[in-house]
């Protein structure tokens, strides 16, 4: 199987020190990594998140593993806001006291395997999904050293591949079999390839021959050619993204449905099929107005046919 990446070490262990007990309790306390550990208790419990986290719980969680103190050494004092409500449907939001607006903005809730698209005894595993996932950094301009990528307002935190692996750990502590979203973008789905495959062989192998178009170019640069249309196959179509969905398993029969030979022969029947990057017509359609201003890298400007007036002018 082309697997992902295991998770942090650390991690593992920060894991196994947080208490049950402590993720339930309603008072937050400085408490060191010593103190913590990690119950098994998996009983529901009315007004808790997923009836495992108390709103402070959750906060001594991700300050357990750093995530809160590595966001306000970007953007300073957070809070952590959470909409419980539904505590199976959370929303979960790390708020920027200086720049008042979100940092990271996450929005939870419990699934099954069939609404990924599984079937059988399948159908009916337990899954954590994230409906929706923002980081973001309102107090950092774009540059040429990380442009926008398709749908970003503000330049990302350097934290999704921390954020992931507390979720899939999250998703192991209330007993999900895995960790489940649905990219909206390529852009999105890069990010999360390291952690997560697509439920769907055929969904797999089209990103891989989309991700090989783009091979020796910026990763940003080819998430635009495959958002503005100018990746093409073999006839000359454009080959758009389409969203599908993507798990990150953590149970074995889950990881042996990517061990499948159904799921192997259909990534490998589309992942064959060439795909060529079309840059004459990325040339075209390159949205210089949502660019940093000044001049691109020389090799990046050699592929787009800079010219140093166009920039200027719908800058």
């Amino acid at each position: 199987m082309s697997r992902t990446l295991p998770i942090n070490p650390r991690f593992r262990r920060i894991y196994q020190h947080l208490s049950g007990a402590d993720l339930a309790a309603p008072e937050l306390e400085e408490l060191s990594l010593e103190d913590l550990g990690l119950g098994d208790s998996q009983k529901s419990r009315v007004g808790l998140l997923f009836g495992t986290y108390s709103h402070p719980g959750l906060e001594r969680v991700l300050r357990a593993y750093g995530l809160i103190q590595r966001a306000e050494e970007r953007v300073g004092p957070v809070e952590l806001r959470v909409q419980g409500e539904d505590p199976f449907r959370p929303r979960v939001i790390l708020w920027s006291r200086r720049f008042y607006a979100p940092v990271a903005d996450l929005s939870l809730r419990m699934a099954t395997g069939a609404e990924v698209g599984l079937g059988d005894a399948l159908a009916t595993a337990p899954l954590l999904y994230v409906d929706a996932l923002l980081l973001q950094n309102p107090g950092r301009p774009f540059d040429w050293h990380r442009p926008p990528l398709p749908g970003q307002s503000h330049p990302g935190l350097a934290l999704s591949a921390q954020l992931l692996e507390v979720l899939m750990l999250m998703a192991r502590r209330i007993g999900a079999e895995a960790l489940a979203l649905t990219p909206s973008t390529f852009a999105a789905a890069s990010v999360y390839d390291r952690r997560f495959l697509f439920v769907d062989g055929a969904a797999q192998g089209r990103f891989l021959a989309m991700r090989d178009a783009g091979r020796g170019r910026p990763r940003w640069l080819l998430a635009w050619a495959v958002e503005l249309g100018c990746l093409r196959d073999a006839e000359g179509q454009p080959v758009p993204f389409t969203p599908m969905p993507m798990l990150a398993p953590l149970s074995r029969r889950l990881i042996r449905t990517f061990d499948a030979k159904g799921w192997a022969e259909a990534r490998e029947q589309t992942g064959r099929q060439p795909l060529t990057l079309d840059e004459e017509a990325l040339q075209q359609r390159f949205p210089w107005q949502r660019m940093p201003p000044g001049p691109p890298p020389e090799r990046v400007a050699e592929l787009l046919g800079y010219d140093p007036l166009a920039p200027v002018l719908a800058h």
